[in-house]
């Protein structure tokens, strides 16, 4: 047998990672641009754009973001911008260096076959066998905390948690929840909009600020931003609302835990009280872990920690997983 590359990809709704067995690790925003137009294309130079570049000629393209709630969209033009997006990630590792690639996917905890099905398709002549396994499962794995552990993905599309037990996790292990980061930036853009009447605010402006500034607990910061209301450009202070906006993700994350909790081994509910880990880019609103342990501090003591890189953790658990995986766990699909 030849030389194998490795992959593992968290394939997301707002943006995705590959790791390769290599080094080599890319993050890029999960967005497809194709040309409008013939002038559009002449001016670009190309058929087709990712992430950053396809944003910043966005007016020029047809902008995809195919993948919704962490699975590929199910319609034509969706998962043909899925399928090349998914190309652009494997290219970026080299495959062509090596004899076969072997991938592991993450996908949400609870997916219905055709999404897991479709997933796959976006692999397929990009890989020679893939895996699929899910987001907490992942993460958990990556940094050795599989064997006894609560792990909560906050990711763009959903929330996924998950018991971990040392072994793939059933569907009883697992809950997913749509409250999750795009919800919250929905929630903060409905309450920008109701302050600041005729405010003209994007999804990706509101992103961005919630990615800046977000935080819970403690007192009302001061986060000033540039709004346009009815053309006229303003300087605002949105720090309350966007206290107001991620405080509001805490019950809906926090009762899905009660739940998982719940669910488990009455034996060994202490154990994953008090390993309760928090990732996925929701992960990085500031406070959130103490916000949650006050929150579900009701049935027990408990500990809430975050990873330490959760932009990468999925991704690189994923790699790690594939290493350590026997052949016999990979469907090929070539």
């Amino acid at each position: 047998m030849g030389e194998r590359l490795y992959v593992g990809i968290d394939l997301g709704t707002y943006q995705s990672t590959v790791s390769s067995s290599a080094g080599k690790t890319l993050t890029i925003e999960t967005v497809v641009g194709r040309p409008k137009d013939p002038v559009a294309r002449n001016f670009l130079g190309k058929d087709v754009l990712f992430g950053d570049e396809a944003l910043k000629n966005k007016l020029a393209c047809n902008l995809y973001r195919p993948m919704a709630a962490g699975v590929a969209q199910d319609d034509e033009a969706n998962l043909a911008a899925a399928k090349a997006f998914v190309s652009h990630l494997i290219e970026s590792v080299d495959p062509e260096d090596y004899d076969e690639v072997l991938g592991v996917i993450c996908s949400p905890s609870h997916v219905s076959f055709t999404d897991k099905s479709n997933l796959v398709a976006t692999l397929r002549g990009q890989v020679n066998a893939i895996m699929v396994v899910t987001e907490p499962f992942a993460t958990g794995y990556g940094i050795d905390q599989h064997m006894g552990s609560i792990v909560v993905d906050i990711g763009a599309g959903t929330t996924d948690i998950a018991r971990l037990y040392g072994t793939f996790p059933s569907d009883e292990d697992q809950v997913t929840i749509s409250e999750a980061g795009d919800w919250l930036d929905l929630q903060l853009q409905t309450l920008i909009q109701k302050k600041y009447t005729g405010a003209q605010v994007t999804k990706d402006m509101v992103r961005k600020w919630k990615e800046q500034s977000s935080y819970v607990g403690g007192e009302v910061k001061e986060v000033l931003v540039s709004l346009s209301v009815e053309g006229k450009s303003q300087k605002v202070d949105i720090g309350d609302l966007i206290k107001e906006a991620c405080e509001s993700i805490v019950p809906k994350v926090s009762n899905a835990i009660k739940r998982i909790v719940a669910g488990a081994d009455p034996e060994y509910q202490p154990v994953l009280r008090n390993n309760i880990i928090l990732s996925g880019g929701g992960s990085l609103i500031v406070g959130l872990a103490d916000r949650i342990a006050r929150e579900i501090a009701d049935i027990g003591d408990v500990s809430v920690s975050c990873v330490e890189d959760p932009i990468h953790s999925v991704a690189n658990g994923a790699l790690k997983l594939a290493g350590d995986m026997p052949d016999d766990m990979y469907t090929s699909i070539n």
